[in-house]
């Protein structure tokens, strides 16, 4: 199975919060954009000066989100995929999902392969389905 990961899955995974996605790992191939790297080091930034993690801590996590990152193949945010995040989606997104689904969209159609959409996030998840993505984790 080939998924495309967004960052709430990957922070759920790695700050060990509740409900984490049941078949991580289990695929043959991730993707993501390269948004997945910004966003994930500055949500573990954003809560050690918010004090809801020690430096430590967040250290650790960095270090953690490093070794994930080797494992994903990133996608850079191409001419094409900023085109189709400024269109129109069936439901309500944010610019950093439509971006998120933008690549996700653009890999199905230069790879010719399916992807399964890995989302904590319910807005997401509705737009990818919408899109005919298969969705898990929400």
């Amino acid at each position: 199975m080939n998924v495309y990961l967004d960052s709430s899955v990957v922070l759920r995974r790695l700050q060990r919060e509740p409900a984490p996605l049941a078949r991580w790992g289990q695929w043959e191939h991730a993707y993501s954009s390269v948004l997945l790297r910004v966003e994930v080091l500055r949500t573990i930034d954003r809560n050690r000066l918010r004090g809801a993690l020690s430096d430590g801590e967040a250290s650790e996590l960095i270090s953690q989100a490093h070794a994930f990152f080797d494992a994903v193949e990133f996608v850079a945010l191409s001419d094409g995929i900023l085109n189709r995040a400024s269109q129109s989606f069936f439901t309500v997104l944010g610019t950093l999902d439509a971006l998120h689904l933008a690549t996700a969209l653009r890999l199905v159609d230069v790879g010719s392969m399916s992807l399964t959409f890995l989302t904590h996030d319910a807005e997401l998840a509705l737009a990818a389905r919408s899109v005919n993505f298969e969705v898990e984790g929400a």
